[in-house]
C-alpha cells in the first residue's frame, strides 16, 4: 500500500507540471559513504547513480519529475534530505537583473544529505547488527543466543535481513 501511495503521489505530479530540467549540488553531510539512486519512473527501477564519500558532493542535472534516494554504502540503510526517504527535484529561478525581475535564470540549488532521526533504541540495534555482521559468520545464532526480549529478537534479524537483502542487490549492480 505504501508503494502505491507513492506511485499515486508521484503521477499526480506528473500530470501537474511538465518536465523541466532542475540543477541540484548533493552533499554527502553524514560520516557515511552514501549510494545516490534514481528511481526510473516508467521501469520504477532503482538505479547507483553515484556514490559519495563522508563529506562529498557532486553536482547533478536531473528533471522535476525524477525521485532520488539514499542508502548507506555498506548497510543498506535510508538516509534522509530535508528529513524525508525521498527527495523530489524542484526548479529555482532568480532574477538575473534586479532592474529586470522578468528576466530568470536557473541555479543550482544545495541538497543535503543527512542521517535520519532515530530512537535510542534503534540506534542502539543498528550498532549491534553492523557489529554482528562484520564480525560473526553466524549473526543469527548470536541474536538467538542472547537473553532478550522476542521482539527485539525480531528487530534485530529484520535490521540483519535488510543489509544482506542490500548488500546481495547490490553486488549485482555494481
Amino acid at each position: 500500500m505504501h508503494r502505491q501511495l507513492a506511485r499515486n503521489d508521484r503521477h499526480l505530479r506528473e500530470q501537474q507540471q511538465e518536465e523541466v530540467e532542475v540543477y541540484v549540488m548533493f552533499v554527502n553531510t553524514t560520516s557515511r559513504t552514501v549510494d545516490l539512486y534514481w528511481v526510473r519512473e516508467e521501469r520504477e527501477t532503482e538505479n547507483i547513480q553515484y556514490t559519495l564519500k563522508p563529506f562529498e558532493e557532486v553536482r547533478v542535472n536531473t528533471y522535476n519529475t525524477h525521485t532520488w534516494f539514499f542508502r548507506d554504502y555498506y548497510t543498506g540503510e535510508r538516509m534522509h534530505v530535508r528529513s524525508k526517504r525521498l527527495f523530489f527535484p524542484v526548479r529555482i529561478r532568480v532574477p538575473r537583473d534586479p532592474q529586470r525581475p522578468e528576466e530568470l535564470y536557473d541555479v543550482r540549488s544545495q541538497v543535503l544529505i543527512h542521517f535520519p532521526m532515530r530512537t535510542l533504541r534503534d540506534n542502539c540495534l543498528w550498532l549491534i547488527v553492523k557489529w554482528l555482521w562484520r564480525t560473526c559468520n553466524s549473526p543469527r545464532e548470536y541474536i538467538n543466543g542472547y537473553m532478550i526480549p522476542a521482539t527485539l529478537k525480531q528487530h534485530l534479524h529484520l535490521l540483519l535481513t535488510t543489509i544482506e537483502s542490500y548488500c546481495s542487490q547490490v553486488r549485482i549492480q555494481r
